[in-house]
């Protein structure tokens, strides 16, 4: 049985295209394109491992703030992607949740289909609040 597949940019090969990598590649689009992040910043399916050796989940998306001279678990970007019709957003943001509790990024954006809603670390309360948009990157 063939299946379809897309070009990842970032991971430089064919991954299958289910309806959330159409999403994460999406996703991946708007952040070299928009938010002119740097290529070589992204991690697609980044492995928590690499920060807490205790947990073997995958994030979809991080932007590394290696600029900034940040460690791996202070990134500038946790993205979290699911296809339209499989999840809710309160299901989207307890999965989210638990990926806080490893990461302390920047922003954070989640992409339910073409639905998306991006959040701000704010330094001082320490809490996510909701924006527009996300910075270009910089």
């Amino acid at each position: 049985m063939i299946h379809d597949t897309i070009f990842d940019p970032i991971r430089k090969k064919e991954v299958p295209a289910t309806p959330e990598e159409h999403v994460r590649q999406a996703t991946v689009r708007y952040l070299l394109d928009v938010v002119k992040v740097p290529e070589h910043l992204i991690a697609v399916e980044f492995p928590l491992s690499s920060v807490d050796a205790k947990t073997a989940d995958r994030a979809d998306i991080v932007v590394h703030n290696f600029r900034a001279g940040a460690p791996l678990s202070k990134p500038w970007l946790l993205v979290e992607c699911k296809a339209p019709g499989e999840y809710t957003w309160p299901v989207l943001q307890q999965q989210l949740n638990k990926y806080l509790q490893i990461l302390t990024p920047n922003y954070v954006m989640l992409a339910l289909g073409d639905a998306v809603r991006y959040f701000e670390l704010d330094p001082v309360t320490r809490r996510f609040k909701k924006i527009e948009s996300l910075p270009v990157f910089g």
